[in-house]
């Protein structure tokens, strides 16, 4: 009932908007093919009365990357946010849940709420807003489903953007996530409600971006007894649990405010491209505002003393509570490239200052059975800088990063990241890049202390060190991409077989290489994408040797190109090794080296359809699953992947 009054909510207020038809300053609408890549300081002028132009801004407004959205049909079936991302995952079967990537150079950035890192592809933050200009009202409506009743899996996405006059746009976005879970006791949701804005007149540029994430899932520990799975054909929804009885889940809502401003320095000038016209200043200031909430709580109302090795606070309720406040504050100064000189780099230098606040438990005595919570204050600050040139009429790009601390707790941090790209023909869809990142990092917060009624630690680590160099070929007419990643960390944190924090003073090498190939035979279509990785220190880390995401449909257009149709079938697979497993008092991964996962291709069949701005597809995920070989469609270990399940959905693009 909610999803239909939503639906009826969106058309509604879809129909009543009214649009800018001429806007004063505009950019044609780069069509979904067109990723164009490029540094302006305000957007080009155009009469098309029907566009619609997407941005992000880089490095908190020193440049501006046009980011088309995504509207192309393929793929439109493989809507689980974890797989868009990662083609292997070691993760608890129903989403949303927690995940871990099995390729290691694609694993989430740490977050500055460390709970938030196993759950970052369903939250919706500052970095990942898209900011719009279009003539017309835009509204987006994604719904997809599966299973049955108590099997069901949904998934609700919808936008609404608009410009309130020339210059002023504003969107919202609401997302929601949810499913019963094919074992007992998965439920779970996500979502976040959305408001995000820009305005864009002479020289003045403000961005808003407000927002919330909240999560709730139920924990099950785990299936009890693998033999439910190696040596009997019982139904997944039979097969009994580690925490049945425990009302045992975990929960987090994360809150974000971000207001960015600029304001354009010298006399306007023109950049001409093959494309259109835009404009951009010799300089500017920049002002950055963020703050960020979080707080995530597990809660038993049943305490299963046999799951869980220790219990140390109540062994009939649990309820572990960490706050965070995040605050970030930055200032920078930004040159401008030159457009006239193309190889001219932009340059910019800044401060920024950081604060943060946590409050969770700080003590707990054990004979008298009391416990205290605290504050913990960090304040540190930086310095920051950069130098780039991503103007698309050069055919050598860079862009380069730096920042180190000069003040607080943290001083002597430092990192340095960055890419350079050289094309090898003029009209650039054929290069080479490098990527590099050097960087001293203490260890988050999380691993220096924490009590729950579970698990207590307490740690004085080192500062972690990483060294990462990655480089590609990509030949966009061949349809390639190859390349190849080295990982050296010192002082890497883990989590160890017993779920607690370690430091290793081992130096951990991980080398990555890949390969995508999209090979077109007529109307087929084979894309291919493989992993090869080897960690030098198996014992703290292990990873599938080979990693093999296959796509491959046939697609045609019907009834004369009213209808585009693709229909198809996708192989997940990776070679066996020791996936981690979970430990849900704290929401994390960790180390197990009993059972090995893997070696079983997952295999899913789909039709996709396209009838003007809509797409429709239906999939059977998990087709092969009535031919398994016992035991070895395990994610982490002690979490079998789900049956097979049928599900559909729709995508819908509305104009005004």
């Amino acid at each position: 009932m909610k999803k239909f009054a939503c639906l009826i909510i969106l058309v509604a207020f879809n129909t009543i908007c009214l649009a800018q038809n001429v806007f004063e300053q505009n950019n044609p609408l780069n069509g979904p093919e067109k990723n164009n890549s490029r540094q302006q300081d305000s957007l080009p002028e155009s009469d098309i009365a029907h566009q619609r132009y997407t941005w992000q801004w880089k490095h908190e407004g020193v440049y501006r990357e046009i980011v088309p959205l995504d509207t192309s049909l393929d793929g439109i079936h493989n809507f689980n946010y974890i797989f868009k991302k990662n083609i292997s995952n070691t993760y608890l079967a129903n989403l949303p849940s927690p995940y871990l990537s099995n390729i290691f150079i694609t694993r989430e950035t740490v977050q500055d709420f460390y709970p938030l890192t196993n759950i970052r592809a369903f939250l919706f933050k500052p970095e990942d807003a898209l900011y719009f200009n279009t003539t017309t009202p835009y509204s987006r409506l994604r719904y997809y489903t599966g299973g049955g009743k108590g099997k069901g899996e949904n998934f609700l996405d919808i936008w609404h953007v608009q410009n309130i006059n020339p210059y002023w746009n504003a969107g919202i976005r609401y997302n929601l996530i949810s499913s019963d879970g094919r074992y007992m006791d998965q439920k779970a949701k996500a979502y976040h409600f959305s408001l995000f804005s820009s305005y864009e007149k002479e020289r003045t540029v403000l961005n808003l971006f407000l927002n919330q994430n909240n999560g709730h899932f139920n924990e099950n520990g785990g299936i009890k007894d693998r033999t439910y799975i190696t040596d009997s054909t019982e139904n997944a929804e039979n097969i009994p649990v580690n925490l049945t009885g425990s009302n045992a889940s975990n929960n987090y809502r994360n809150t974000n405010f971000q207001l960015q401003a600029q304001y354009n320095l010298g006399k306007k000038k023109e950049i001409i491209h093959a494309e259109d016209t835009s404009y951009t200043y010799p300089a500017k200031v920049l002002f950055n505002f963020r703050a960020e909430g979080n707080e995530h709580w597990y809660k038993e109302s049943s305490v299963n003393m046999d799951f869980y090795p220790h219990t140390y606070i109540d062994s009939t309720f649990s309820y572990d509570l960490i706050t965070n406040q995040f605050y970030d504050i930055s200032g920078k100064f930004v040159m401008n490239e030159h457009p006239k000189h193309k190889y001219l780099p932009g340059l910019y230098a800044g401060i920024r200052f950081q604060h943060e606040h946590y409050k969770q438990r700080t003590t707990y005595d054990s004979i008298t059975h009391t416990e205290s919570f605290g504050n913990t204050n960090c304040s540190n600050t930086y310095l920051t800088g950069g130098i780039f040139n991503v103007d698309t009429n050069a055919s050598f790009h860079y862009d380069a990063e730096g920042q180190l601390c000069i003040l607080g707790p943290d001083a002597g941090n430092f990192s340095l990241d960055g890419f350079v790209r050289q094309s090898l023909n003029k009209n650039r869809k054929t290069y080479i890049q490098a990527n590099a990142t050097i960087e001293l990092q203490s260890v988050n917060p999380f691993f220096d202390r924490y009590i729950g009624n579970h698990n207590i630690w307490e740690n004085n680590f080192k500062a972690i060190k990483t060294i990462q160099v990655q480089g590609k070929y990509v030949n966009q007419r061949l349809r390639n991409e190859t390349g190849m990643g080295f990982s050296n960390i010192f002082n890497y944190v883990y989590f160890d077989t017993a779920a607690m924090p370690r430091q290793t003073n081992k130096t951990l090498i991980v080398l990555t290489a890949w390969v995508k190939e999209n090979f077109k035979l007529g109307n087929f279509y084979f894309d291919q994408t493989i992993y090869f990785q080897k960690s030098t220190q198996e014992d703290i880390i292990s990873l599938p040797i080979i990693s093999v995401y296959s796509h491959n449909y046939y697609q045609n257009f019907l009834f004369k190109k009213a209808l585009l149709l693709q229909f198809g079938i996708d192989v997940f697979y990776h070679t066996k090794f020791y996936s981690d497993n979970y430990m849900p008092s704290i929401m994390q991964f960790y180390n197990q080296r009993k059972y090995k996962t893997g070696n079983y291709p997952k295999i899913d069949v789909f039709l996709d359809l396209n009838i003007k701005r809509a797409h429709i597809f239906v999939k059977y995920e998990h087709l092969n699953y009535p031919l398994k070989k016992h035991g070895d469609f395990f994610s982490a270990a002690d979490y079998p992947i789900n049956p097979g399940m049928l599900k559909f959905g729709i995508q819908w693009d509305f104009f005004n």
